[in-house]
């Protein structure tokens, strides 16, 4: 029945909105005299600031993938994880952590873990941790490989950059968006957000600003288990999420357009109203429980950012300050593995708390000479602190079982510079290097009866310098065909531990880890080898790019976990990620264009260590060999009706999860395929959508608990059912 209900609402809201829909269009095209649909004659040129200056993506010797603007209205992206399977090589999990959104781990070519793949909003370095809500954004760029001389630390795979609208000087615009949509076993779904830019002062002063609120349905039901020892009420919509925010942003720009100065403030609050996880397998749907606790938790963060501009004839000044906050709370129901511990049934609610706040500041100079040499110049500088907290967890008659308390503070200084020298109009040569210091101080308490004489408070700390230099080259066939080459060095910062020698020499001794290099870690780092060539033909209907590579990864930071219950990171061994990237797009006739996209990474560890963690030949978690998308976009009309549709479907192949387990257990391969179709006027447009068509549950990795794992109940997270809904857009 409340299926039945739903859908009716559903295709009774469709049949309005339609409705509405067709009378503004028609209105439209009889006052601005006929549809506004195009005809495409070729794919258009794509410009990026991956190397922090202005570029056809076409000629920047790098592989990477973009995402403009058109393609993320009409492709219907909302977070990372919409888009995430439509690029090559990149791969990612979802439960990293069960503390709050800390679980998005990125991976791109292999390389994974926490802090090897940098994310940035516009110039601002993010946690990788961090998804935005897509809203108002110019372009996604990924660029694939270590981005360590210009980007620095945790860039060691690669770097996803968000690149948002700025203010307009001159014209005032606006958009309204909606979703309705209903989730297979799941609720009803919605999704509104606008934005407006406002010219204050023509050519001088101006504000842009968008806000946005979503809602997605909870796809979990809760009921008790056969144990339990008290009934209660079945639970639905488990696992539902509420994620609103916004920002804004003004720009001044004077002396000729010599200086401009953009403030902006970003926020956003998510809520869930439980753990959303899958148990044993993804496509279970239903969580058996002992008690029916709150596991309820929030991610609420703001950013704030002052870029300023100056354009000299020969190049343009830039400084970059920022500051991050971030709070997050979680709770998870520990109850059946807490009450299988103790050998009594009990209820037990874990909570977790995260605080971080970073400031960072960038000087950067970027030359605009007339001669063959460019020159980048730059200094970074940013401060971290972060705290996670478990408070007391209090069990009736035995008292606290468990407190952590982990406060971390890192300071990071770097310079860098880069030059590209054009030997002849067809050769040019890349070469960069960056300096780095950072410096890592730990402070850790535990307590409770589970740590028994490990209890204490314990402080280390970590220093470290060094180099990462770049090399390449890149060869013009013709104005259509470039050839590139790149060698470069990413690293990963290092950091302390905090647990006690006292009661865990005995179990470190026998690893053959000294008590000095238990206290701390060094950063791990990659050597990577490129090869690719960027190429369009039949003047832009058809763009093939591909890359080949090969990354060596030494002193890898790996965890090792200790009889006397602490847990210490390492370093030890090396890996290997061999592989490549295809990309294709054609436009055969007018109004279609097709996509393609191939990804193959074979990442495996080639020497163990001392430590000998992992086997020689063991894949490197949560990387699948293979990622494969493909795409069609068809603009056509009937009579005056201009119609669109859109198409695409992704393969990610199987891979090993060891979050829990260091045997890994099996991340199967799955497909997804979206479907869109919909009317496209020039200031209008609706669409009805399928997602995940075939309804495939994903399994997007098993999520470590705050607590301890139940071997018998490993938790999942699951990829979302089919989607069904209704996407309108108005622009003024």
């Amino acid at each position: 029945m409340r299926t039945a209900m739903k859908m009716g609402i559903m295709a009774t809201t469709a049949l309005l909105m339609t409705q509405a829909a067709a009378t503004a269009a028609f209105a439209q095209q009889a006052e601005e005299g006929g549809t506004s649909q195009t005809q495409d004659t070729g794919l258009d040129d794509i410009v990026v600031t991956a190397q922090k200056r202005a570029q056809n993506v076409q000629k920047v010797p790098l592989s990477i993938t973009v995402l403009g603007a058109d393609q993320i209205e009409k492709e219907g992206f909302r977070s990372f994880q919409d888009y995430a399977t439509r690029v090559p090589n990149l791969s990612f999990s979802q439960g990293g952590s069960s503390i709050g959104g800390l679980g998005q781990a990125i991976s791109l070519r292999g390389i994974y873990g926490t802090n090897t793949t940098g994310v940035y909003l516009d110039e601002t370095p993010l946690p990788g941790s961090v998804d935005p809500q897509v809203i108002d954004l110019e372009r996604i760029e990924v660029l694939r490989g270590p981005q360590g001389t210009l980007y620095g630390a945790r860039s060691m795979g690669g770097t996803v950059r968000l690149i948002t609208h700025q203010p307009d000087l001159n014209d005032f615009s606006g958009s309204g968006h909606g979703i309705i949509s209903s989730t297979h076993r799941g609720n009803v779904n919605n999704t509104l957000d606008g934005s407006v830019n406002i010219p204050l002062v023509t050519d001088t002063l101006g504000i842009r600003a968008f806000g946005f609120w979503d809602y997605q349905s909870g796809v979990f039901t809760r009921v008790p288990s056969a144990d339990a020892p008290a009934q209660f009420s079945r639970r639905n919509n488990v696992g539902s999420t509420q994620r609103y925010g916004g920002a804004i942003a003004a720009r001044l720009q004077f002396l000729d357009d010599a200086i401009s100065i953009t403030p902006r403030v970003v926020l956003q609050r998510t809520r869930t109203n439980a753990q959303p996880y899958a148990d044993v397998v993804a496509d279970n749907f239903v969580q058996k429980r002992l008690f029916d606790l709150d596991e309820g938790g929030s991610d609420d963060w703001e950013l704030f950012s002052l870029t300023s501009r100056y354009g000299a004839d020969f190049g343009e000044f830039i400084s970059v300050t920022s500051q991050f906050n971030r709070d997050v709370s979680d709770s998870e129901n520990a109850s059946e593995a807490i009450s299988k511990l103790l050998e009594s049934t009990t209820p037990s609610l874990f909570r977790g708390l995260n605080r971080a706040r970073t400031f960072a500041q960038e000087f950067r100079f970027t030359s605009d000479f007339k001669g063959p040499l460019q020159i980048t110049l730059g200094a970074f500088y940013q401060k971290s602190s972060g705290r996670v907290q478990i408070p007391p967890n209090i069990i009736e008659g035995l008292g606290d079982l468990y407190n952590y308390r982990a406060d971390n503070r890192t300071v990071e200084k770097a310079i860098y510079g880069e030059a590209n020298f054009d030997i002849t109009d067809k050769l040019q040569v890349i070469a960069g290097l960056r300096y780095f210091r950072n410096s890592v101080n730990l402070t850790v308490s535990q307590g409770g009866l589970a740590v028994g004489s490990g209890a204490g408070t314990f402080n280390e700390v970590q220093r470290e310098s060094g180099f990462n230099p770049r090399f390449g080259i890149k060869y013009a066939v013709s104005r259509d065909i470039n050839l590139f080459a790149n060698a470069a060095k990413g690293f990963r910062i290092g950091g302390a531990n905090g647990y006690s020698e006292s009661v865990c020499a005995a179990d470190r001794q026998p690893l053959g880890i000294s008590a000095e290099a238990a206290r701390s870690y060094r950063s791990d780092s990659v050597w990577s080898y490129e090869a690719g060539v960027k190429s369009s033909f039949m003047s832009g209907h058809l763009v093939v790019n591909a890359t080949a590579f090969r990354v060596d990864w030494s002193n890898i930071q790996q965890n090792v976990a200790l009889a006397c219950g602490f847990s210490i990171d390492q370093n030890g061994g090396r890996a290997r990620s061999e592989g490549f990237e295809l990309e294709l797009q054609a436009s055969p006739v007018d109004g279609l264009i097709f996509g393609a996209g191939i990804g193959h990474t074979n990442a495996r560890i080639t020497d163990p260590g001392a430590l000998a963690i992992l086997a020689p030949g063991t894949r490197i978690q949560q990387v699948p060999r293979w990622n494969l998308t493909g795409s069609a976009d068809y603009k056509f009309a009937i009579g005056k009706l201009p119609l669109t549709f859109h198409g695409d479907v992704s393969h990610v192949g199987s891979s090993l999860s060891r979050s829990n387990l260091l045997t890994g257990r099996t991340r199967p391969a799955y497909e997804l395929a979206n479907l869109r179709f919909g009317t496209d006027f020039r200031r209008f447009n609706i669409t009805f959508f399928v997602e995940n068509v075939f309804d495939k549950i994903a399994n997007l990795a098993d999520v470590p608990p705050l607590a301890i794992e139940d071997p018998n109940r490993p938790r999942i997270a699951a990829g979302r059912p089919r989607t069904i809904g209704i996407d309108a857009r108005a622009k003024f």
